[in-house]
C-alpha cells in the first residue's frame, strides 16, 4: 500500500522497509497521537511548573510553618505564665488563712486568749478580719467541744457580722451587727438550730488531728461556694478543747480569674479532679439554685462553649480519670474546626485540697496575621504559576514537533511492526535517535522470537519450582506444629517478636519415671530412648485425646499443661483424667527387657505467663509460680501416687476421689495442705494403650 504526505511517497510492506520523511508536519501523525491523551509539550513545561511550584510553596509552607511554631511558643509561653500568675495568686490567697489560723492557735494554747470570754475572742478576729488586705476572709470562728459556737463573717451586703450558737442562743444560730470594734451590738437574725460538732468542718478537723482544708461547700447562710482551714484545739492533757476555722470565699478567685487577660477569647478555669467546677474567668456562678438547694455543676456543664468543651475534651483525653494528671500538661484539641491550646496543671495544699487549673486559648487569637500573610502567598504563586506555565508552553512548541513527526515510526515498532526505517533531517539529537531506532527494530525482531521460546520454558520451570515450594512449605508447616501450639505459630510467623500471654486459671501436671535412673546404667543409650519413646508416645496420645498441650520432655519427666493456649471447658479434670490413664497405661507397661515401672505425678493449678521467647530454636515454655508449685508437687511425691494442690483438690472434690495426705513442706512455700488423687470418671483398672 502506499500513500502520499505532502507531495512525498510512503511506501508499506511486510516484506520491505517503509521509508518515513519526517522534515514537515504531518496531520494524520498527530492525529495518531491521540490516544496518548497528554501532549509531549505538557510533559516539558510541567517540570519548569513544578519547580517553581514546590519553590514557592515550600517557601510559603515554610513561612506558614514558622508562624505556626512561633505561634505555638507563644501560646506555650502564655499558658506557661497564666498558670503561673494563678498559681501564686491561689497560693496567696490560701496562706491568709492558714496565717490567721496560725496566730489564734497559738495565742490560745498559750493563753492569750480566753475561748470562754466570747466578747474578747470576738474582738480578736476583728482585729484579723483585714490584717492581710487585698486578701480579705469571710468569717473566722471558733467550735467549742461543749457544742459553744462564736464567730466573725463577712456577708453578701458587705457588713460584719458577729455569729453566737450553744447553750446562751439555746441552740439556735444568733447573728449580730457589730459597733466599730467588733462588739455585737443588735440581734439581727435568729437562725435554725446549729451545732458546731455536727459540721463538716468540725468532723474533718477532728479526723485529720491537724490543720487541714474541709471540702467544698455551700454556706448555710448565704448561697455561695467556700472552702476552711480548720485546726483542732487541744488541752494540754491531749483532750479536746475546740476547733478554729477560717472561711475563704471562692467567689474571689473568680473576680480575679475575670480579671486576667488570656488573649482576646481564651478562658480559664479551675475544678476539683472530680470535674466540679470551683471557679472560671466566666461570670456564671459555679452553682445552680433548685427551690432551697443549691448544687454545684461540673465544668463541662458550664453554658460557655469554650470552658464546657474543653472540661469535655479532658475528660476523653484521660478517660474520665483526671487523676491521671500528676504534672503540667499542654495539650491541643480541635473545636468546630479551630485549634484550641490547653494547659492543666494540678494545684494542691495539703491532703484535701487538690484542684485542676485550666487554661484555654484559641490558636485564631494568634494566627489571624499570619493566615494574611499566607492568602498573599498563594496568590503569589498562582501569579508565579500562570506566568511560567506561558513561558514554558511557548518554548515546548520550538522542541516538540520534530518529537511529534517521529512518534508516529516509534509507534508502528511498538504496535509489533519491526520493520521499520527512520530518516530524520534535524535536529541532531534527533537524527541521532532515529539511527538508534532503526539499528533497534532489527535486534528486537529477532529478541522477540528469542523471548518467546524463553517465556514458555520459564513458565514450565517456575510451575515445577512453585509445586516444590508448596511441598516444602507444607512440611516446615507441619514441622513447626509439632513444636508449638497452632495459634503461637501463627503469630511467631507474623511477628518474630517474644509471645507472652497471661492466663488467670490453667492446671500443669508434672510426671517422672520412677527408677528409670538406674535402668539407664543397665541399657544402652539408644535402648533407653526406644524406652522413653514408648511412654511418651503414648503420653502424647492422651494429651491430645484430652485437648491439653504438652509443654516439653526434660530425660525422663513429662510436662504438659490444660487451658492455654485455647480454653477449654474444664481444663483441671481433663489433667486429673488423664494423670490416672497414665498411672493405669505405666501399672501395665513392661519393656523387652522385662522392666516394669512406676510414675510419679503432681498436679497444681493456677495463673502463668505462657509464649515463646529468643529467636532460636523456639519452644513453648511457662513461667510462673504456679509451675514450682507443680513441679514441687511431684518432686515431693510419692512413687505410684498423684499428688495434688488444695488449689485442684478444692475444684475437683465433688467429681474425684481424694485422700488427703496432709501438710508437707515445700521449698519456698512453706507448709502445704496436699492430697492423693485416688480414683474418679476415667477407664476402669485393665486400661490398656
Amino acid at each position: 500500500m502506499s500513500t502520499n504526505h505532502n507531495g512525498l511517497r510512503v511506501q508499506f510492506s511486510k516484506q520491505r522497509m517503509t521509508v518515513i520523511d519526517v522534515t514537515e508536519p504531518r496531520p494524520a501523525v498527530r492525529s495518531r497521537l491521540g490516544p496518548w491523551k497528554i501532549p509531549l509539550r505538557l510533559f516539558l513545561v510541567v517540570p519548569f511548573v513544578v519547580q517553581i511550584s514546590v519553590a514557592v510553596g515550600l517557601t510559603g509552607w515554610l513561612s506558614l510553618k514558622n508562624g505556626e511554631q512561633a505561634v505555638n511558643d507563644l501560646a506555650s509561653q502564655l499558658r506557661a505564665e497564666i498558670g503561673a500568675r494563678i498559681d501564686q495568686q491561689l497560693q496567696n490567697y490560701l496562706q491568709v488563712p492558714r496565717t490567721l489560723d496560725r496566730i489564734n492557735a497559738d495565742a490560745i494554747e498559750l493563753g492569750q486568749i480566753d475561748i470562754t470570754d466570747t466578747a474578747s475572742l470576738t474582738r480578736q478576729f476583728w482585729r484579723q478580719r483585714d490584717l492581710f488586705k487585698p486578701v480579705v476572709v469571710s468569717a473566722l470562728y471558733f467550735g467549742g467541744a461543749d457544742g459553744e459556737f462564736i464567730g466573725l463573717g463577712f456577708q453578701n451586703d458587705n457588713t460584719w457580722q458577729v455569729g453566737r450558737a450553744g447553750a446562751y442562743t439555746e441552740g439556735k444560730f444568733h447573728s449580730y451587727a457589730t459597733d466599730d470594734r467588733g462588739n455585737p451590738t443588735d440581734l439581727l437574725e435568729v437562725g435554725n438550730a446549729y451545732d458546731p460538732r455536727a459540721r463538716p468542718w468540725y468532723r474533718n478537723a477532728i479526723e485529720a488531728k491537724q490543720p487541714t482544708w474541709s471540702d467544698i461547700y455551700v454556706d448555710f447562710k448565704d448561697p455561695r461556694l467556700k472552702i476552711t482551714l480548720v485546726e483542732p484545739i487541744y488541752r494540754d492533757d491531749g483532750s479536746l478543747l475546740g476547733v478554729l476555722g477560717v472561711d475563704f470565699v471562692l467567689s474571689h478567685i473568680r473576680s480575679f480569674l475575670q480579671g486576667l487577660q488570656i488573649g482576646q477569647s481564651g478562658q480559664t478555669f479551675i475544678m476539683e479532679r472530680s470535674g466540679l467546677l470551683v471557679a472560671s474567668s466566666v461570670s456564671q456562678d459555679p452553682f445552680n439554685k433548685v427551690g432551697d438547694r443549691v448544687e454545684r455543676i461540673k465544668a463541662e456543664d458550664v453554658e460557655h462553649p469554650l470552658i464546657r468543651n474543653t472540661a469535655r475534651m479532658l475528660d476523653g483525653y484521660f478517660n474520665q480519670n483526671l487523676d491521671k494528671i500528676t504534672q503540667t500538661r499542654q495539650l491541643q484539641f480541635q473545636l468546630d474546626g479551630e485549634k484550641h491550646f490547653v494547659q492543666v496543671m494540678p494545684f494542691s495544699d495539703g491532703e484535701n485540697l487538690d484542684w485542676l487549673i485550666v487554661i484555654v486559648v484559641p490558636e485564631a487569637d494568634f494566627m489571624e496575621r499570619i493566615h494574611v500573610n499566607t492568602r498573599t502567598t498563594i496568590q503569589l504563586c498562582a501569579i508565579a504559576l500562570i506566568v511560567a506555565s506561558l513561558l514554558g508552553w511557548i518554548a515546548s512548541r520550538w522542541i516538540t514537533q520534530p518529537i511529534l513527526r517521529l512518534s508516529e515510526a516509534s509507534m508502528e515498532i511498538a504496535e509489533g511492526n519491526f520493520n521499520q526505517k527512520i530518516r530524520v533531517k534535524w535536529p541532531n539529537e534527533l537524527v541521532l535517535l532515529a539511527n538508534s531506532f532503526n539499528r533497534m527494530s532489527v535486534q528486537l525482531k529477532s529478541s522477540h522470537d528469542q523471548l518467546a521460546e524463553y517465556s514458555r520454558s520459564l513458565e514450565h520451570k517456575v510451575r515445577e519450582r512453585t509445586l516444590e515450594l508448596q511441598q516444602e512449605k507444607e512440611k516446615s508447616e507441619q514441622l513447626l506444629l509439632n513444636i508449638l501450639p497452632k495459634p503461637i505459630a501463627e503469630r511467631l510467623k507474623n511477628d518474630r517478636s517474644a509471645i507472652a500471654e497471661h492466663f488467670d486459671c490453667v492446671t500443669i501436671l508434672f510426671a517422672d519415671i520412677v527408677g528409670f535412673t538406674q535402668l539407664s546404667a543397665r541399657l544402652t543409650p539408644s535402648e533407653l530412648v526406644e524406652v522413653l519413646n514408648q511412654i511418651f508416645s503414648v503420653f502424647d496420645e492422651l494429651s491430645e485425646r484430652h485437648q491439653l498441650e504438652k509443654i516439653k520432655t526434660i530425660g525422663d519427666a513429662y510436662m504438659v499443661v490444660g487451658g492455654l493456649p485455647l480454653g477449654t471447658a474444664d481444663p483441671t479434670a481433663a489433667i486429673a483424667d488423664m494423670a490416672l490413664e497414665m498411672q493405669r497405661f505405666i501399672r501395665s507397661f513392661q519393656t523387652i527387657y522385662g522392666e516394669s515401672f512406676q510414675i510419679r505425678i503432681g498436679i497444681h493449678c493456677g495463673s502463668v505467663v505462657a509464649g515463646v521467647i529468643g529467636t532460636k530454636k523456639f519452644i513453648y515454655d511457662l513461667w510462673g509460680d504456679t509451675v514450682n508449685v507443680a513441679s514441687r508437687m511431684e518432686s515431693q511425691g510419692s512413687p505410684g501416687q498423684i499428688q495434688v494442690t488444695e488449689a485442684v483438690y478444692s475444684v475437683l472434690r465433688d467429681r474425684y476421689h481424694f485422700e488427703k495426705r496432709g501438710a508437707i513442706s515445700v521449698k519456698g512455700k512453706g507448709d502445704m495442705t496436699t492430697y492423693w488423687l485416688v480414683d474418679g470418671r476415667s477407664p476402669p483398672e485393665d486400661y490398656q494403650m
